[in-house]
């Protein structure tokens, strides 16, 4: 069985785009919203400059943003992806890949309508990233919703041929009993910080796990 891809979300520092540098993840998430790991547009692409990531894709968090905030924010940082993490419409998410030329991701928290979601963006986006649903939050909040659930969007990501990460809670310690989903990828980032910084640890451990997946 194949290992998942891998994103490595929430880098908040020029170390930890040092740290992700030897990473084998596949994909690298810089939050631009309102967030204890929020970065600038600037402060990315400077550590970016300074660390280049080569064979990693870049996705940028954002949260019901303004277009023009968008596209200021990919003018200034070499983004591959734009993560759409709000209540962002249909038409909005259809402006933003229309208008960025980018790979755009819808995330969709885990509850009763998290289907009818993915359907009604399924035509507009190039990806999907499922959370845990937590009141007053929008993601990077540890939690996880209940794994039981996630042979379903397995299902649906592999019926409609587009890529669904499952977020929210992963750790090195817990990642075992998701593998066995065989999800297309799973999305980090409070699960391999330790003090609120990405953990050498805890990024080695995590890869060990997936490494026996394979």
């Amino acid at each position: 069985m194949k290992r998942p891809y891998v994103k490595l979300c929430g880098l908040h520092s020029e170390a930890d785009v040092q740290l992700v540098q030897s990473s084998q993840a596949e994909y690298v998430g810089f939050v631009m919203a309102e967030s204890k790991r929020k970065v600038s547009p600037f402060e990315a692409a400077s550590w970016l400059d300074r660390h280049p990531l080569p064979g990693k894709k870049v996705a940028a968090l954002f949260v019901n943003a303004s277009l023009s905030d968008i596209l200021e924010a990919v003018k200034q940082c070499p983004i591959d992806i734009i993560q759409l993490h709000g209540t962002e419409s249909v038409e909005m998410v259809q402006l933003v890949k229309e208008k960025t030329k980018k790979e755009v991701w819808k995330a969709i928290r885990h509850d009763d309508d998290a289907f009818s979601a993915l359907k009604s963006y399924l035509p507009y986006v190039d990806g999907f990233v499922v959370d845990a649903k937590v009141k007053g939050e929008w993601g990077g909040t540890g939690q996880r919703f209940d794994w039981k659930h996630v042979p379903r969007y397995v299902q649906f990501g592999k019926k409609h041929q587009v890529p669904l990460f499952i977020a929210g809670g992963i750790t090195p310690e817990n990642v075992a009993s998701l593998l066995r989903y065989d999800p297309w990828g799973i999305d980090l980032s409070s699960g391999i910080e330790r003090n609120g910084k990405k953990n050498k640890k805890k990024l080695t451990a995590l890869e060990k796990r997936l490494m026996y997946h394979e």
